[in-house]
């Protein structure tokens, strides 16, 4: 029994990938029906949702007017959440000198969810690519995107995430975690489609668009896993990619990671299409739902564990499951002490956080206080 929860927990990270290796070798290659890059011209909506980003929103604007397009028609969308700082008076200084550049401000906040459902029917494009404000492009991003949609089977097209390396535990084990991603999502889409889109940077095709639940505070991976319910694929894009700093604490990541965790779990209901017998459902499931369930396992394992705690091999287990639970522990309450810069240490911390983040987002989701509307972690 405790190999089996072992192997539970590992999975998702080690045995997964090796699956998705094994069959992207065995299934036979398929001819992406990919045009040269600017051969094919699209009309092209950025939307932006941002709430109080006076800090960000003048260089979010500006990384993207500097966007090679290759012809492709462009049109900047800002939807307002609401804000009561400078970003509406910094939005309309540009488009007064950007005719390209929209702002729809919405006086009443209602979550980021609820900025994209009300703002894709003022968008143009028949491509869309969703970014956060904070979210910074590679000059070559949008033409990256917009090359996959010339195989009409594609209807979503995930970005990478890049993690601005500094000194901190968080963006080492951050960059680390989407390195691995980034892995997974690459053997993905050879094997089938990848599993599910970070809002970031992803593009959809606009017709495929669902209005999305009000109260998820998780809207990229559930709107990108609906356009892949409707038949269609995400394909995974390295080259265009967008670079983000992290929290600058484990107090503020953790926080930001529970949000998701809860958004996680709300969004359940709605995809229990992913819960068949089909190639699909197990990427899924292997891929995030076991992820999102790993503090059941980490808590029978414990459980079982102390209760056979009589036979030698269990008090081996024991004693090292009880050793990196301290390490975690003394990882996260002092991160800043030259006593965490062991690099075994920091990535069992990041780890436990993790773990930690989706039994307190499960508690969260089951008393229903996680809402649209939240607070970024960004100082």
């Amino acid at each position: 029994m405790e190999i089996l929860i072992i192997t539970l927990i590992v999975y998702p990270y080690l045995i997964y990938p090796l699956i998705l290796w094994i069959l992207s070798k065995r299934s036979p290659k398929q001819q992406k029906n990919i045009t040269d890059i600017g051969s094919k011209k699209y009309s092209v909506t950025l939307l932006i949702a941002a709430y109080n980003e006076e800090t960000v929103i003048k260089e979010k604007l500006d990384n993207a007017l500097k966007l090679d397009l290759m012809g492709n028609k462009f049109e900047i969308v800002v939807g307002s959440d609401g804000s009561t700082d400078k970003t509406n008076e910094i939005v309309k200084a540009y488009s007064q000198k950007y005719p390209l550049i929209k702002l729809i401000n919405y006086t009443d906040r209602a979550g980021k969810v609820n900025v994209i459902n009300k703002s894709i029917a003022h968008c143009s494009g028949e491509i869309v690519i969703l970014s956060d404000a904070n979210a910074m492009y590679n000059a070559a991003a949008v033409i990256n995107l917009l090359k996959h949609f010339s195989d009409s089977h594609v209807g979503c097209v995930a970005g990478e995430k890049r993690i601005k390396t500094t000194d901190n535990m968080i963006s080492s084990n951050e960059g680390l975690y989407w390195k691995l991603e980034s892995f997974i999502k690459k053997l993905e889409e050879k094997v089938s489609t990848v599993i599910g889109a970070d809002g970031a940077c992803y593009a959809i095709r606009k017709n495929l668009f669902m209005p999305l639940p009000q109260d998820t505070a998780v809207d990229d991976f559930l709107l990108s896993m609906k356009i892949v319910e409707q038949g269609y694929k995400i394909v995974y894009e390295k080259d265009a990619y967008s670079f983000e700093e992290t929290g600058q604490t484990l107090q503020q990541e953790l926080k930001r990671k529970i949000r998701i965790a809860a958004g996680n779990f709300y969004n359940l209901r709605f995809l229990k299409s992913f819960f068949s017998i089909n190639l699909e459902s197990f990427m899924f499931i292997s891929h995030k739902f076991l992820r999102w369930i790993s503090p059941i396992f980490f808590i029978t394992l414990t459980v079982i564990l102390l209760i056979n705690i009589d036979d030698s091999e269990n008090k081996i287990l024991f004693f090292i499951l009880l050793l990196s639970y301290l390490m975690g522990v003394v990882g996260f309450f002092f991160q800043h002490c030259s006593i965490t810069d062991n690099k075994i240490i920091k990535i069992i911390t990041y780890f436990y956080l993790v773990v930690l983040a989706q039994l307190l987002g499960f508690i969260r989701f089951l008393k229903e206080t996680q809402k649209a509307i939240w607070e970024t972690v960004r100082g």
